[in-house]
């Protein structure tokens, strides 16, 4: 269904210096600046006939921003090839402030274990910021405003940004909570704080086209704009994480108490793409003008932050300030994302979203809730393991990385390993299938219990039809009933051929059961070592951490 969208200004509350908002450049009367976009890829065809001027191209969401003739809209809005045409939209800087948060997030903890934002790319989608000021380092970027530098800030509050992300860790100003992150400066405000929808879509475009790792929008708008909706769902579907500003009220009562007008958070930070940031105070208390809403995911300091700014950078190039707001507190939570991202490079952004949120401190009522949303956001506090759930230099991280590194397991979508769980006998028949090569084919079908449709059928069957298993009496696999450490042993003997000297080196285990040579054998090879001198305990779940030191010792007898 076709619609057409109205302008819409982008709300925020700056208390270090206000701004009113500004309304988009007016094209002659006979033309309109508008988003075209289409339902299947953008169609140039139409566009021609339709005499449009092309600005820029939206590959990610198959839309264009062009300017057409008036006259030709309600025309153009018929064409079965075009989804909607929508109007532009003025956007305008979230608030900021200084930098007590840097120690209430935690930060120096991620310092010392050396997690420093290396290797990882944000791209402040802002103001600007000032390349020249000594305490920052910007590694790249462009400007969606023309004749604009994006490595010149006349408003400030990119540059501000920045420095809470990454500000050099020197001997001058602050440092960020990531100093060592990538800063890109993707300019999409003007110097009085404001910008328009395409120049915010033509800037997520440039963060997805130059891969970004992290997207910081420290802006705020109280109007839905599809586009602007499929960008940043296109962005997340990539892998980008994007951070943004819940809001600042700019209403207050009799009483001098902040009034709410909306009954979430407002966009883009509203969309589930996005994480919704509210600001905290130096006691961890919600700060008065922070939107709040079901949206709300994460909070972080947001009152009073001490950072790097930028207001005429050929006067003073190392000017610093005081800002408050909730697109102060959206950086914070960026520069913990880049921590978290240097530790767990192959996390998922979807891993690493509901890791941060289980490391978060608990405020407000007890879970998640409509005001501190998952808790306040803290830095990393040691050094990691592969997966946030391990003990780094453990038992059983050597093996743990191994059979990562062999692509035999990838840990859970929450981001976690799970060591201590048990072990399903489907999952330890599917690890091993991707351990020796086996096509996963689900053709034949050999246990009633077992789906063609499941994730290890086809591994189930090629370990019968090799002999390795054989199943329960009564003709069942049990695929999700968790496998004992003798079973484990008995498939690893028969697979990777262990030979035993017949010894008895385990008290618990009767030699006249089917699993006992597996485990003298597993034993003799160094494949297991038993809880204590002579127990084994072989009818216990093997945990998934056993699981791997087994899978991984067989594996290098090869």
């Amino acid at each position: 269904m076709k619609k057409v969208m109205v302008t819409f200004i982008l709300l925020v509350l700056l208390t270090s210096i206000c701004f009113t908002p500004s309304l988009a450049a007016t094209s002659d009367n006979d033309l309109e600046k508008v988003i075209i976009s289409f339902e299947d890829g953008i169609d140039y065809q139409v566009l021609e006939d339709m005499g449009a001027e092309i600005h820029s191209e939206l590959d990610a969401i198959s839309s264009v921003i062009a300017t057409i003739p008036s006259t030709t809209i309600t025309k153009a809005d018929t064409d079965i090839s075009v989804k909607a045409i929508s109007d532009e939209q003025i956007f305008k800087a979230a608030a900021q402030q200084p930098s007590w948060g840097y120690q209430q997030i935690k930060a120096p903890s991620a310092l010392k274990a050396g997690y420093t934002g290396k290797g990882v790319k944000i791209a402040v989608i802002d103001s600007g910021i000032n390349s020249k000021h000594p305490d920052l380092s910007v590694v790249g970027g462009a400007s969606m405003i023309d004749n604009s530098s994006a490595f010149i800030d006349r408003n400030g509050h990119g540059t501000h940004v920045a420095g809470v992300i990454a500000a050099l860790n020197n001997s001058i100003g602050v440092v960020g909570a990531a100093p060592d992150a990538e800063i890109y400066s993707v300019k999409v405000l003007s110097s009085n704080g404001a910008g328009t929808l395409e120049d915010v879509l033509d800037g997520i475009q440039w963060a997805i086209d130059h891969k970004m790792d992290i997207i910081n929008l420290s802006l705020t708008t109280d109007a839905h704009k599809s586009e602007l909706q499929a960008m940043l769902k296109k962005a997340n579907d990539l892998g980008i994480i994007v951070v943004a500003a819940a809001g600042n009220n700019e209403i207050v009562d009799t009483q001098g108490n902040y009034v709410q007008t909306e009954d979430d958070v407002l966009y883009p930070a509203r969309y589930k793409s996005v994480i919704a940031v509210g600001s905290t105070n130096t006691n961890n208390r919600l700060s008065g003008f922070s939107y709040t809403g079901p949206s709300v995911e994460l909070v972080a300091p947001g009152e009073w932050i001490y950072s790097t700014f930028s207001k005429d950078a050929l006067i003073n190039p190392a000017e610093y300030q005081n800002s408050e707001g909730t697109s102060v507190s959206t950086p914070f939570v960026a520069a913990v994302f880049a921590q978290y991202k240097e530790a767990y490079p192959h996390l998922t952004n979807g891993q690493l979203r509901e890791t941060v949120k289980r490391s978060t401190i608990d405020l407000g009522a007890t879970g998640k809730d409509q005001l501190y949303g998952n808790g306040l956001v803290q830095s990393l506090q040691k050094q990691a393991a592969l997966y946030p759930d391990l003990i780094a230099n453990f038992w059983y991280s050597e093996s743990i990385q191994f059979i990562f590194d062999q692509g035999i397991v990838a840990g859970f979508p929450d981001g976690t390993y799970r060591p201590s769980a048990t072990i399903t006998r489907a999952d330890a028949i599917t690890m091993i299938g991707r351990a020796q090569g086996w096509e996963n084919n689900a053709a034949r079908h050999y246990f009633h219990d077992v789906s063609t449709s499941s994730y290890a059928a086809g591994y189930i069957n090629k370990a019968y039809e090799l002999g390795y298993i054989s199943g329960m009496p009564d003709g069942s696999f049990q695929p999700s009933a968790p496998i004992k450490r003798g079973d484990m042993a008995v498939i690893l003997k028969k697979i990777f051929g262990l030979t035993s000297s017949g010894a008895h080196s385990f008290s618990d285990v009767n030699q006249t059961k089917y699993y006992a040579e597996a485990i003298q054998a597993a034993y003799e090879n160094g494949i297991v070592l038993g809880y204590s001198s002579d127990i084994f305990r072989p009818e216990a779940s093997i945990t998934r951490a056993e699981n791997a030191v087994m899978l991984s010792k067989s594996l290098k007898l090869q």
